[in-house]
C-alpha cells in the first residue's frame, strides 16, 4: 500500500491541474479569438470598395471570473443582430416597418435636414445572473441581495448623426427560475470545479418583465475630419428607463482618444444590460481608448428589491449610484472588438463588496 501513495498523490495533482486548466480555458479562448479577429481585420485595412450592408452579429460577455470574484452581477451574455441601415427603399417588408417605427419614435429622415442621420435597429437575446457574496450558504441570506436570473429579448432603435445620437428600446422577458440562470450557473460551476452556488432555491420568483428606455448623446468635441492622427471625442448624454424591472434616470460623460474616430458609429443605450451599441461598418479602421462616467437616480430595481407582485426577499437600495467604465475599442469595415472594465458604487444598504467585472464584445459585419 505504501508504494501506491505516490501514485495517488500524482492522480490528485492531475485532477487539480485539470480543474485549473478548465478555469482559465474561457479566458484563453476569448483572448485567442480577439487576437485572431484583430489580425484578420488589420490585414484588410487598406481602402476597398464599399461592401453590401447586411447588418452585423454581436456577441457580448460580461463576467467577474477574471477578477477572481463571484458575487453581485456575476455573468451576462448577449447575442444581437444589428440591421442594415434602415430605408424605405429596401426589399424587406420587415426592415421597412422598422424604418417607419424608427422615424415615428425618434424622428429624422427629413431630406431637408442639415444633419445627416443614419437609422438602424437591433434584435437581441440577453441573460444575466446575480448572486449574493456567500455562495456556499443554502439558507436565505437576509442582509445580502437575492439570487436572481434575468432573461429577455429586446428591440432597439437608434438614430445616429455626428452631432447627436438617439436610442430607444423595448425589452420583454422574465425574472426567476424560467430565466434558466440558476440551472446554467450550477452546471458551469460543477463542470469547472468552481464554488458551487448552493442558494439558488432562494432566488426571486418567476415574474414577467417589461422595460422601455430612451437615451440621447450629444457630441461636444467632435473629431477633425481632415486630421488623421490621435485626437479626442467628448460626448454627454441623458437617459430614462421605465418598467417593472427598473425605474431610473441617468446622465453620463463619454471620453475617447484614438485614431479615425466616428461619433456616429456607436452610442450608449438604456438597455437593462449591455449598454454599448456598435452601429455597423466603420468607414475607416479606428482604434481608441475610452472612459465613461455615469450617474443614476433609481426609484425601483426589481433585482435588488424583490418581486413586484409576490412576497420575496429584497434589500433596501441607495437612490443614487455611479458607474465608471474604461477600455479599448477597435472598429473596421469587417469587425469590431471592445474590451472594457466596469466598477460601480454600492447599490444597496449594507452591501459589503464591490461589483467590478470585465466585458468583451465582438461585432462581425455580414
Amino acid at each position: 500500500m505504501g508504494e501506491l501513495r505516490p501514485v495517488t498523490r500524482l492522480f490528485r495533482a492531475q485532477v487539480i491541474n485539470i480543474k485549473s486548466f478548465r478555469t482559465h480555458l474561457v479566458s484563453l479562448a476569448l483572448f485567442g479569438l480577439c487576437f485572431t479577429v484583430g489580425a484578420a481585420t488589420l490585414s484588410y485595412s487598406q481602402p476597398r470598395p464599399p461592401a453590401k450592408d447586411r447588418g452585423s452579429l454581436v456577441f457580448s460577455l460580461e463576467n467577474d471570473v477574471w477578477l477572481k470574484q463571484d458575487e453581485g452581477y456575476t455573468n451576462g451574455v448577449q447575442l444581437m443582430w444589428v440591421t442594415p441601415e434602415l430605408s424605405q427603399d429596401t426589399r424587406s417588408s420587415f426592415l421597412r416597418q422598422l424604418a417607419r417605427l424608427n422615424r415615428k419614435l425618434l424622428g429624422g429622415g427629413e431630406k431637408s435636414s442639415v444633419e445627416s442621420f443614419k437609422t438602424r435597429a437591433s434584435l437581441s437575446l440577453v441573460q444575466g445572473m446575480f448572486t449574493p457574496e456567500n455562495l456556499t450558504e443554502t439558507n436565505l441570506i437576509p442582509d445580502d441581495r437575492p439570487y436572481a436570473g434575468l432573461l429577455y429579448a429586446a428591440l432597439g432603435l437608434v438614430k445616429l448623426g455626428p452631432a447627436h445620437q438617439d436610442s430607444a428600446g423595448l425589452a420583454l422577458g422574465v425574472v426567476g427560475p424560467l430565466s434558466l440562470a440558476g440551472a446554467i450557473q450550477r452546471w458551469l460551476h460543477k463542470t469547472y470545479g468552481w464554488t458551487y452556488p448552493a442558494g439558488w432555491e432562494n432566488q426571486l420568483k418567476n415574474e414577467p418583465v417589461l422595460e422601455l428606455w430612451f437615451n440621447r448623446l450629444w457630441t461636444l468635441v467632435p473629431p477633425r475630419v481632415s486630421f488623421h492622427g490621435l485626437q479626442p471625442v467628448v460626448k454627454v448624454g441623458v437617459g430614462v428607463q421605465a418598467g417593472n424591472l427598473l425605474i431610473a434616470s441617468s446622465a453620463g460623460l463619454d471620453l475617447k482618444l484614438g485614431f479615425n474616430l466616428e461619433p456616429q458609429q456607436d452610442t450608449f443605450t438604456g438597455a437593462p444590460l449591455f449598454n454599448h451599441f456598435f452601429a455597423g461598418r466603420a468607414t475607416r479602421t479606428s482604434i481608441y481608448a475610452f472612459a465613461r462616467l455615469e450617474g443614476r437616480v433609481i426609484a425601483r430595481n426589481l433585482l435588488l428589491q424583490g418581486n413586484t407582485f409576490q412576497d420575496s426577499h429584497g434589500v433596501d437600495i441607495y437612490p443614487l449610484y455611479g458607474q465608471f467604465s474604461t477600455g479599448l475599442g477597435y472598429q473596421s469595415e469587417q469587425a469590431g472588438v471592445l474590451l472594457y472594465f466596469v466598477m460601480r458604487t454600492r447599490e444597496f444598504i449594507g452591501q459589503k463588496y464591490r461589483e467590478p467585472y470585465f466585458g468583451l464584445t465582438f461585432s462581425f459585419n455580414l
